[in-house]
């Protein structure tokens, strides 16, 4: 018998037989699988929608060490999808998935720690935790903490810095912040160029719906001269190409 030709024969069925880096050695899914496959069911995407079955492929995934799947059965039990509601559940399976240093787990354990649901409410705690994800480029982080920086909750009070957050979130189309942002350029404003800035990001926020922005505009509306007002709306005009024609 030709050796060298067992032998190639010997090493397929040896790979053959191999498991799997995708899954588990009997076949399972892999945890990112399982965590993509939760989703799906959450959202009724190509399946039958059942948050409950989504609760039961994220557990499995979380308890593999999936941060993403650890966040998403945080937020299952944050919002009461296919589990009963539990804040401190949820605060759970956030610190884990924080710990990896997962963004929106981050995020979303400051607000716990703000709000105090679930945990004991740590201003600090909060503020941390929201730098964390901020650093990461998480636009709701950003803005977040930025209002933390405006407040002084949590952090020493510093308008400066409320602001460079707020610019990084409001430059990723972060409405909130857009509107937050304008407003503190208003109320520092230290001259006629700033009022323009100002009217160009509340205006921005207030043409996608928000509330607020669409008070501010009314009031700033009041004090500008129509030669400022001109000007604030080519900004915002500029703003909103560089900012939402970009990610087309």
């Amino acid at each position: 018998m030709n050796r060298p030709l067992t032998a190639a024969i010997l090493l397929v069925l040896l790979l053959a037989a191999a498991p799997s880096s995708l899954g588990a050695d009997n076949g399972d899914p892999s945890p990112g699988a399982l965590n993509e496959l939760g989703v799906r069911h959450m959202t009724g995407e190509g399946v039958v929608q059942s948050p409950e079955k989504a609760r039961q492929l994220w557990l499995r995934a979380a308890e593999a060490g999936h941060a993403g799947a650890q966040y998403n059965l945080g937020r299952a039990y944050a919002t009461g999808s296919g589990v009963e509601k539990d804040a401190a559940e949820a605060v759970r399976w956030y610190k884990r998935a924080a710990a990896q240093g997962d963004a929106l787990a981050q995020f979303h354990l400051g607000l716990s720690y703000e709000a105090g649901e679930g945990v004991a409410q740590d201003a600090r705690q909060a503020a941390d935790l929201f730098g964390r994800a901020a650093e990461q480029g998480l636009a709701a982080a950003q803005n977040s903490l930025g209002r933390l920086y405006e407040m002084g909750r949590g952090v020493a009070q510093d308008i400066d810095k409320a602001k460079t957050w707020y610019r990084k979130a409001a430059e990723q189309g972060y409405v909130f912040a857009q509107s937050n942002l304008g407003f503190q350029i208003y109320a520092g404003a230290d001259s006629p160029e700033d009022a323009v800035e100002a009217y160009a990001w509340i205006s921005l926020a207030a043409l996608q719906g928000n509330g607020i922005a669409k008070s501010h505009l009314a009031e700033l509306t009041g004090k500008m001269t129509d030669a400022q007002i001109a000007a604030g709306r080519k900004m915002a005009t500029e703003l909103w190409s560089r900012i939402y024609r970009r990610r087309d």
